[in-house]
């Protein structure tokens, strides 16, 4: 990674990294997977099923870069999800995401934006991630 590409290791919750849109969709099939191992409803989608679209691969190359450290494990310590719509089945949505690190204790935090294709909101959700290193200690 060259240096001008890298996101400052403290990038300031004041402008954090904006990412997207990214077209996100619910698939029949992995709502389903995914309430079977939560224990949700079936038949319904379960309220936490967008943590999912958070493993996008350009949100996590940007973490990584956010991060810095080549062995790092992000541990779950937070989230939270504000519905004001219910999402469908097979319906395209866009997701926006702010993401910012803050240093000590080593986080990531996420807040990502979700709205129909005509910018109605849907949802909002927010997670912490607790970087720590591949090692047990605490991430630089």
């Amino acid at each position: 990674m060259s240096p001008a590409s890298a996101v400052p290791l403290d990038h300031p919750k004041e402008s954090p990294l904006h990412l997207g849109p990214f077209a996100v969709r619910v698939e029949a099939e992995a709502s389903e997977a995914f309430g079977r191992a939560t224990g949700a409803r079936a038949g319904r989608i379960p309220f936490t099923f967008p943590v999912r679209w958070l493993a996008h691969p350009q949100i996590r190359a940007a973490a990584a870069r956010m991060i810095g450290a080549t062995d790092w494990v992000p541990i779950h310590e937070s989230q939270s999800f504000d519905a004001c719509r219910r999402l469908e089945t097979g319906i395209d949505y866009r997701m926006r995401i702010e993401m910012w690190r803050e240093a000590r204790p080593s986080r990531l935090l996420l807040r990502a934006k979700i709205a129909t294709d005509t910018e109605e909101p849907c949802l909002s959700m927010e997670m912490t991630l607790r970087i720590v290193s591949a090692d047990g200690s605490a991430a630089q």
